[in-house]
């Protein structure tokens, strides 16, 4: 969530899309009715705090759904 940048009321994010591998535009709308601002933001990865000396592939979850409950 961002604050807008013109009334300081919560803003919420509509979209948003990868420019590239680290970097992504977001559409935020204002959620202040009397204000309504609409307003992009980049969010990048900038440095990593911890990285992992290995990293294993997770296994890909199966949704079964003869395991559901019927109502």
């Amino acid at each position: 969530m961002m604050h807008c940048p013109l009334c300081r009321h919560a803003a919420h994010a509509r979209s948003s899309r990868y420019l590239s591998e680290n970097t992504k535009e977001r559409y935020h709308q204002c959620t202040n009715v009397n204000c309504g601002h609409t307003f992009v933001t980049m969010e990048a990865v900038t440095r990593s705090i911890m990285v992992p000396g290995k990293t294993e592939p997770v296994e890909e979850q199966r949704s079964d759904k003869s395991n559901t409950l019927s109502v």
